[in-house]
This record gives structure tokens, C-alpha cells and sequence, in this order.
């Protein structure tokens, strides 16, 4: 079967084609035909040996992705050939508590990932899918669903009539949109583009600030809130933006910081620990989500019938230049690889 791997880790250009024999499904398992995969930043992180140690370059791509399934190994229970069926990228996240072990079984990084024709899933990760999470939006959730359910949900326990933040317009803040949306919340949204903020207010924003017109960006959410501020924040800029997220945090805000896309993980607060003492504000790092969050983010979704929008679709041949369009932050939410 034909497969993209990562090759040397030098970026995009290592990107590899390549074959293998099918994989079988063994004991617990489920083998699935691929019909999508979506792309995350932490794909590109992976090209270029910024995400991930010690990989194989023989490592197959992308956390995101739905299939259908074609095969049920011996001990599988609740899955049928022709369900199809998504998974959370940590696939030994459960239920329960985050702990350093999930990372030893993560879709496209410690294991191969969605960007070949056929894969296996450990059937207790696996995701059956109902029938009204259509295709384009499942091969987008692995990353962002279980992520923003744990941000804002989990952890921030958002309520109707709350405001949530989130910045930039990718996939993370527009399926944050869509969630704040459908649970009754308010949102607010920054982004660099009139257009992009045009798109976001037809989805239901209500609040949208372009942070190159206005640098001060929490100010100018406060002008348009009337002081309001966030209660939830969906933070994708991470700590050389802190002192700006907190200062557009309302006070008792939870703050869920997820992205780095202001600096490095490795950067250090901008904030004061007087501004986030004075408005008695809680900051939780997140590592994704588990399968239990995302299977209660894809009920949500099939009840309020949620389409995440995908900016463009690829070929499975043409894999680098998805990739490529993710690198130049150009696109509106998700972008896919469709299968042949």
C-alpha cells in the first residue's frame, strides 16, 4: 500500500513517498481504510525535529484522519466492517487523569499516523462515528475536539452566557467557535485578516478584533465588550502573549494554554503574577484530551450538526503541498489530505 513517511526531519522537502505490505488487524484491533486525514501544526513540529524524539524516519504522518473499517480482529466487540471510526492521537488516554505515558502510543509522532491507505487502531480507542459528523469535519477532530473540550469544558466548565476567547483562526478557534456556539456561550476571536474575521462573524463570533490594527488587542476586546472580558480563554499564542491574554481575562477567567504560536514552548511568562493574582485567575496546561472527552465533543457535534470548515482539500499525491499550505498560514480552518 502506498504511505507518506517523515523522513530525515529536515522539513517538508523530507517528506517521503513510500510502500508497505497491508497492515492486518490483530488481537483488539480494527483495520481501517483511510478516507481522510487533517493536518495540525505539531505535523509540521514533526518535519522538522521540532516535536517528538528519536523517530524513525520510517514514521508515517498525522494524528488526524477518519477511515472505515474493513477488518475486526479477534476480541473486538461494538465495531462492525463498514462503521467508520476515528480516534483520539493519544491512543492510551482513555478516561481518567493526564499522565507522561500517552505519549508513548501518539498517532504520527511515537506511532504511525493517518497518512497512509490502510491503518490499525487499538479498538478501544476507536470512535464510532454517527452518521450526521460527516467526513470532512471527523478527519479534523483528533487534535482540536479533544483539546478544546478540555479547555473549555473540562477545565474551564464554560456556561451559557460566558465569554470565550480564542486567537487566530485555525482549526483549534474555529472548532472552539463552533463548541462556544453550540453549548450557549459568547465568543470573541483575534485574527490578522479583515476577511478571515468577516468569515468568523458569519459562524457566530460576536467579538472580533484584528490584533495588527490593534496591537493592544485585549484593549480593544474590552471596548467592544464594555469591560466584559474573557471568562474562557482557548490560548494558542502561549507565555510571550500572556500578559495580553490575561489582561483580556475577566476576573475568576480560566486560561486552558494549549499553542506557542506567539514564540517556543520553552519561552517564559510575560505576565505578572500581580495581574493574574488580581483578577484570581486560573491557568491550566493542556496535553490534548482523552477518548472520553472526545467522544462527549462528537455527540455535541452530531446534535447540533457542527461542520468544521476546511480551507482546501489535497491529494494523497500531493501531501507536501498540504503541508505546505499549512506553513504559510493562509488557510481558514482545516485543511485535509483525501485519499485516492
Amino acid at each position: 500500500m502506498n504511505i507518506w513517511e517523515i523522513g530525515a526531519r529536515t522539513g517538508i522537502d523530507g517528506l517521503r513517498a513510500s510502500d508497505r505490505a497491508e497492515p492486518v488487524a490483530g488481537a483488539g484491533e480494527l483495520l481501517v481504510k483511510v478516507i481522510a486525514a487533517g493536518l495540525n501544526y505539531r505535523d509540521l513540529m514533526v518535519l522538522g525535529g521540532h516535536y517528538g524524539s528519536d523517530l524513525p524516519e520510517s514514521r508515517i504522518p498525522l494524528s488526524d484522519g477518519v477511515g472505515v473499517v474493513e477488518a475486526v480482529g479477534e476480541g473486538v466487540s461494538g465495531f462492525h466492517v463498514g462503521d467508520r471510526v476515528m480516534a483520539p492521537h493519544f491512543l492510551n488516554w482513555l478516561d481518567g487523569p493526564y499522565n507522561f505515558g500517552i505519549f508513548g502510543n501518539d498517532l504520527g509522532v511515537t506511532a504511525d499516523g493517518w497518512l497512509a491507505e490502510k491503518i490499525t487502531l487499538p479498538a478501544s480507542s476507536a470512535i464510532a462515528l454517527p452518521a450526521e459528523v460527516n467526513d470532512q469535519t471527523a478527519a479534523s477532530l483528533a487534535v482540536v475536539a479533544g483539546t478544546v473540550w478540555h479547555a473549555m469544558v473540562a477545565f474551564g466548565n464554560v456556561k451559557p452566557g460566558e465569554l470565550v476567547l480564542a486567537q487566530g483562526t485555525g482549526g483549534v478557534s474555529i472548532f472552539a467557535l463552533h463548541l462556544a456556539k453550540a453549548l450557549g456561550a459568547d465568543f470573541a476571536i483575534t485574527s490578522s485578516s479583515d476577511e478571515k474575521l468577516a468569515r468568523a462573524r458569519e459562524m457566530g463570533a460576536d467579538f472580533a478584533i484584528n490584533y495588527r490594527d490593534r496591537p493592544d488587542w485585549a484593549a480593544a476586546l474590552m471596548e467592544q465588550t464594555g469591560g466584559r472580558g474573557a471568562d474562557v480563554v482557548v490560548d494558542t499564542l502561549g507565555f510571550p502573549a500572556l500578559a495580553e491574554t490575561v489582561a483580556a481575562s475577566a476576573v475568576n477567567g480560566r486560561i486552558g494554554t494549549l499553542g506557542a504560536l506567539s514564540g517556543t514552548p520553552q519561552a517564559t511568562a510575560s505576565a505578572s503574577q500581580g495581574a493574574i493574582i488580581g483578577k484570581n485567575i486560573t491557568i491550566k496546561g493542556l496535553a490534548s484530551g482523552s477518548r472520553q472527552m472526545m467522544t462527549e465533543a462528537v455527540a455535541v457535534i452530531a446534535e447540533h450538526g457542527i461542520n468544521i470548515p476546511v480551507d482546501q482539500e489535497f491529494a494523497f499525491t500531493d501531501a507536501p503541498t498540504a503541508f505546505r499550505h499549512l506553513e504559510s498560514g493562509a488557510h481558514f480552518g482545516k485543511i485535509l489530505i483525501r485519499m485516492n
